[in-house]
Formats: C-alpha cells, sequence, structure tokens
C-alpha cells in the first residue's frame, strides 16, 4: 500500500470513531438524565401528598373530638345583648338546639338564624329553644346581632372554650372558627342528635326534617 493509499485510509477512519464516540456518549446523556427525571418525579409527588396530609389535618378537628352523644359538656356562658345567663344548668328541663358558626363572617349564618326565628312556631311546637354561638368578640358579635335583628340567644365564644368542648372548631373553612354544627340536647342534658354541614345555609324545612322529635 502506498503511502497516499495509507493517509487516505486513516483520514476516512476518524470521522467514523469519532461519530461512534458521540452516539454512546449521548445515549449514556439521556439514560443519566431520564434517571434524574424520574427521581425529580417522584420527589415531588411525595411533597405533594404531604401537603395535602398536613392541609387536611388542620383542616377540621379529629373525629374523635365530634361530641355527638352522653352527657353534654357543661358551659357558663351569656347572651351577647341581653348579658343575661346562660348555662347548661339553667337550660336544664328544655330541649335546646346549640348552632355553632362561623359568625360575623358568614352572612349566610346569620340568615340561618334569621330563617329559623321567622319559624318560631315550628320551635315552639317541638319544644326547642335555639341557642347561637360564635366565637367572634362580643362587640363585634353584639353589633352583628343589632343589625340583623336577633332576638334568640347569642353567645360570644371568644375563648373557645365551648366551641372546643363541643368539637365545633374547625369543622367549617377557617381551623380557628366553628363551622356549622348543629347539636341537640335534651331536657336531661344529653346530647340526642348532631350534624356538622359543609352548607353555609340549611333550609329550614331540611333542618326540621333531619332533626328527630324528642319529648
Amino acid at each position: 500500500m502506498s503511502k497516499h493509499d495509507r493517509i487516505k485510509q486513516s483520514h476516512a477512519s476518524e470521522p467514523a470513531r469519532g461519530r461512534q464516540g458521540w452516539t454512546a456518549g449521548s445515549g449514556g446523556s439521556r439514560g443519566g438524565l431520564a434517571w434524574w427525571g424520574a427521581a425529580l418525579v417522584i420527589v415531588v409527588a411525595v411533597g405533594v401528598v404531604l401537603v395535602m396530609a398536613l392541609g387536611q389535618s388542620g383542616k377540621s378537628a379529629p373525629a374523635g373530638a365530634r361530641v355527638s352523644s352522653g352527657l353534654a359538656p357543661a358551659f357558663s356562658e351569656q347572651d351577647v345583648y341581653s348579658g343575661a345567663p346562660i348555662t347548661s344548668a339553667g337550660l336544664r328541663g328544655k330541649n335546646v338546639l346549640l348552632f355553632f358558626s362561623e359568625g360575623v363572617m358568614c352572612q349566610a349564618c346569620f340568615e340561618q338564624i334569621q330563617s329559623l326565628q321567622q319559624r318560631s312556631a315550628e320551635l315552639r311546637k317541638r319544644g326547642l329553644t335555639l341557642v347561637s354561638i360564635t366565637t367572634d368578640p362580643p362587640d363585634v358579635l353584639r353589633e352583628a346581632v343589632s343589625g340583623y335583628g336577633i332576638e334568640t340567644p347569642m353567645i360570644s365564644d371568644e375563648s373557645h372554650a365551648m366551641s372546643s368542648a363541643y368539637g365545633a372548631i374547625g369543622q367549617g373553612m377557617h381551623a380557628e372558627t366553628d363551622g356549622h354544627t348543629f347539636v341537640l340536647v335534651d331536657r336531661r342534658g344529653r346530647i340526642r342528635w348532631r350534624k356538622d354541614y359543609t352548607a353555609m345555609f340549611i333550609p329550614p324545612n331540611q333542618l326540621f326534617d333531619e332533626i328527630p322529635t324528642i319529648h
């Protein structure tokens, strides 16, 4: 083979080795990127699951805290507007419908109280005394009571003591306020029915259908 032929053969073989080397390197890079991509997807997915779990854990009180039977927790409060005492002992002998709501931030909650006041004849027929509770400060709640024309007893549970005792805190959209919870306490001070509603307004007819009749 002449010198010219050897040089020609050498030049022809170099690009082939170069292309082969790049092809192998290219495959290796794609494999590495694929591995890291899969790992990143897993990490993100785990993070999303943890965030969702933490969000749900702070959304509402644990099921065990939702008092739904047995002797109703005792309380000693007062009507935010009149200042008259409202206590569990003083309500003995009456069937009491406790209504825990989000308070002044929830217009529908006050409309709920108004709608039940308008059905006072139905409440009397069932022997029910309506008592509403929010965690609003007394002065703020007093103004709302006046503005909405609320005449039934209203408690300012700013300390969260009563709401916590009945497991009403965090049952709605906010962890620091009550949700939309009704608790029926009989004449002997025992809980006979409870429901935590997700809707902010329950039509009175629906509510009266769901509340059990007790004597």
